[in-house]
């Protein structure tokens, strides 16, 4: 098993997107994909992937909790913290034999008009944790897109 990294390891706050900032090393390498609305920020055996989606109907943002009711579980064993003032769930589970770590946290959280999805990869489950709590929503105006998930017009059905 790969050994924890040291309790004093530096840490930043990204604002990953407009609404959402994360704890993570200072030391991680970062990449953004605009078009598919997501960020992975990594190293040689951690990472965190988030992506964000804005969520509308008729132009109005969706409330949080039923963005969280149409949200399927998720697999794995259950989380029993979210980060403050959040609402949302999450799960561990192994991971995949491929993956770099041996454990994954997949959790969802949402404001009213926004859901984040989140996968923290790790071996060590109390950084993975600390990751996730750390997680915060900043508030920013939602503008409603028109492209829904096969890119055509959903102003009337949940859009990115």
């Amino acid at each position: 098993m790969i050994k924890n990294p040291p309790a004093t390891e530096s840490t930043v706050r990204r604002r990953a997107f407009e609404a959402w900032t994360v704890d993570l090393p200072a030391a991680f390498a970062e990449t953004f994909v605009a078009e598919d609305h997501y960020w992975h920020a990594y190293d040689e055996r951690r990472s965190v992937s988030l992506s964000s989606i804005v969520i509308t109907e008729q132009g109005d943002p969706v409330s949080a909790d039923r963005i969280l009711e149409r949200v399927e579980p998720l697999e794995g064993s259950p989380v029993d913290q979210t980060p403050p003032g959040l609402h949302g769930r999450a799960t561990t589970r192994a991971a995949p034999r491929f993956a770099k770590a041996s454990r994954i946290l997949s959790g969802v959280l949402a404001t009213d008009g926004r859901v984040l999805l989140v996968t923290v990869t790790s071996d060590d489950p109390d950084w993975a944790m600390r990751v996730w709590l750390s997680i915060r929503s900043l508030p920013a105006p939602i503008e409603p897109s028109t492209r829904g998930r096969s890119g055509t017009a959903a102003r009337s059905r949940w859009a990115h």
